[in-house]
């Protein structure tokens, strides 16, 4: 039995109507591709590394997963949980709320993450894997959006660059939901600020 969008009446309004006007930005096809691409590239470069991977929660899950399914070298996977969205569309204030027990002393690091725009979560996640004495932290993100602003770091591997709009799908959500979504959408600018 399929239910539509609309008979969900626990789905806030806000959410259906985000998903029936987003505009579709990068289509299931292309996601795919630059995710291929980019395994190639991590692969080349970390594969000799006994590197541990981290993904950032929630967000980075779903492009982690894709990036595990073509990494064919052994590792290690963690995670780690910084929030600073909750249901709203604008970042707030950083809130650790899991660190990994793994060792991070000499190790390489990659952390994976679903969109990188400001910066700010991603950076000081760099900063705590530095101060835990990894020997070498790299940074991966399915989604460098083109921001006009100068931003507290440099991304070393990222699939895709969107414009500076709100995005999800991918691992990227609107008020919690749309993580599954396949494909990147941006949402309509009238819908932003709710």
């Amino acid at each position: 039995m399929t239910t539509s969008l609309v008979e969900m009446p626990d789905v806030p309004p806000a959410v259906i109507a985000a998903r029936h006007r987003a505009e579709v930005l990068v289509d299931v096809a292309e996601v795919q591709r630059a995710i291929d691409r980019v395994s190639v590239r991590l692969s080349l470069a970390i594969s000799a590394d006994n590197p541990l991977l981290l993904v950032v929660m929630n967000g980075g899950l779903p492009y982690g997963a894709e990036l595990l399914k073509r990494l064919s070298f052994p590792l290690q996977l963690g995670y780690v949980h910084v929030a600073r969205y909750g249901a709203g569309t604008r970042g707030g204030a950083l809130s650790w709320l899991n660190q990994p027990d793994y060792e991070l002393t000499g190790r390489t690091v990659l952390l994976v993450d679903d969109v990188f725009d400001r910066g700010d979560t991603l950076a000081a996640i760099v900063a705590w894997a530095e101060q835990a004495g990894a020997g070498r932290v790299l940074t991966s993100v399915l989604v460098n959006k083109q921001v006009d602003a100068p931003r507290p770091l440099r991304i070393d591997f990222s699939a895709l660059s969107c414009p500076d709009r709100y995005l999800f799908g991918c691992g990227m959500d609107f008020q919690g939901y749309w993580r599954n979504l396949p494909a990147i959408y941006a949402l309509p600018e009238d819908l932003e600020s709710s």
